[in-house]
């Protein structure tokens, strides 16, 4: 029983971890590698954190509609020198047509008010809302548009790096094979059989296969960096990309369907008409309610003196405030806005267009790669079958070493341009899939 806890949590720990050792990561497929940068990139991250922008933004919009407004305030105001204001003097006895001069006010006045106020009627604030609600869509839609961007450089990247890793073994057995074919010319010539010019093109063949052999693997280092930059891995990580293809493919219809730069177009649409409609809602008059309460105790000893009395003031009331005459940066706006709606409805029929067509070209060139496929996997075969007969007839002396090299090479480059080609077709069969997924 224990060891079958045992076994249990062995194969739960390689199912769930991709680390093969420290500091190494294993990939399989190009949707481990995508799953991987949807838990890591700071791409997915950041479109997180704009979502999370957009609901706020649209709860801010929602709790607006009322612009509900709840001023507290106290003071407290030591008058130092109270003003003085001459009266006449006959109210006091004195005769008349003089003045005489009278200190009025309390020396320490303190005040407390609560002068809550609430919109009943705000036709901007509610047009916002929908303005709000449509840019939160439009951020979601630009955060899957960020996503299928992300995605296909991935997998550009995964490509490219399995076709170099095929690549590179296949030079490094045509390293091989060209060390082989150095030393049957090497024979030769000391049979006396071939020239010195060709012993030296047989290395000059070596050396150019061992200069490819450098330049595959420094591009695929380059791919593999880059995936790192895009899945956001640390650059001491080493990546091992598991390729579990035979240069085998089945054709198969592949359709593009993608609505996504549809939908963000008719968002676009959607969002410019809704501003429009606010800032020509900003002209409309706002309702609102008001109360008041306050509490005001004034005295000549000092504050807060226990001996005065605190007075208290309320009331209540609505107002309708009216902009006139109208704010001129909010006409400017709303013409702003009418142009802009004019713009988005025309780019949105402009994108169902490009949309339709964009699939199109998706569709052709897989259709494309995958002819490219076909015919380096038939020239790859003729030409391996031309050369094995170039390296009898070479074995037998009636092939010149020339002929010999340029078979090799033609060989090589063929495996090498089928490898391309099968990465090419995998890709663009990738590509659709993520076009057709993110919705």
């Amino acid at each position: 029983m224990i060891n079958k806890i045992k076994i249990l949590k062995t194969l739960f720990l390689i199912g769930f971890l991709s680390f093969t050792g420290k500091g190494q990561i294993s990939f399989n497929s190009l949707d481990s590698l995508l799953s991987y940068a949807e838990r890591n990139s700071t791409t997915i991250k950041t479109n997180s954190q704009q979502s999370l922008m957009a609901k706020w933004t649209k709860v801010a919009a929602l709790a607006n509609t009322v612009n509900f407004k709840n001023p507290v305030s106290f003071s407290a105001t030591d008058n130092l020198k109270l003003p003085v204001n001459f009266l006449p003097a006959e109210a006091f006895g004195g005769p008349p047509g003089t003045f005489k001069p009278v200190t009025l006010g309390q020396e320490y006045v303190s005040n407390f008010n609560f002068n809550p106020q609430l919109d009943i009627i705000n036709p901007y604030n509610w047009a916002k809302i929908k303005s709000a609600e449509v840019s939160k869509e439009l951020t979601e839609v630009n955060n899957l548009l960020n996503q299928k961007t992300l995605y296909e450089n991935i997998a550009a990247a995964y490509y490219n790096s399995v076709a170099l890793q095929e690549q590179i073994t296949l030079t490094e057995k045509s390293l091989s094979a060209s060390d082989s074919i150095q030393t049957i010319v090497q024979n030769k010539f000391v049979l006396g059989l071939v020239r010195e010019q060709d012993i030296n093109n047989a290395m000059v063949n070596a050396l150019n296969v061992k200069d490819k052999l450098v330049q595959l693997k420094s591009l695929y280092q380059q791919q593999i960096n880059t995936l790192k930059i895009l899945c956001d891995i640390s650059s001491g990580t080493q990546i091992t990309l598991q390729n579990q293809s035979k240069l085998e493919l089945q054709d198969g219809d592949q359709k593009s369907i993608s609505t996504l730069n549809n939908r963000y177009s008719d968002l676009q649409n959607q969002y410019a008409k809704s501003e429009l409609r606010a800032n020509r809602m900003a002209m409309m008059p706002v309702l609102s309610a008001f109360y008041y309460k306050g509490w005001q105790q004034n005295s000549n000893t000092s504050f807060f003196d226990s001996k005065s009395t605190w007075i208290q003031s309320n009331y209540i009331g609505l107002k309708i405030t009216v902009p006139f005459p109208p704010d001129v940066s909010k006409l400017s706006q709303s013409y702003t806005s009418k142009i802009n709606f004019r713009i988005a409805s025309l780019n949105n029929t402009h994108t169902v267009l490009q949309n339709e067509l964009n699939n199109r070209n998706l569709e052709l060139d897989y259709e494309k790669a995958f002819s490219t496929y076909l015919v380096s996997k038939k020239i790859k075969e003729l030409k391996n079958n031309n050369f094995e007969k170039s390296m009898n007839q070479y074995k037998e002396g009636i092939l010149s070493t020339d002929n010999l090299l340029i078979a090799f090479n033609d060989l090589l480059n063929s495996e090498l341009n089928l490898t391309s080609a099968f990465s090419s077709v995998q890709f663009t069969k990738s590509k659709i899939s993520i076009n057709n997924s993110l919705k």
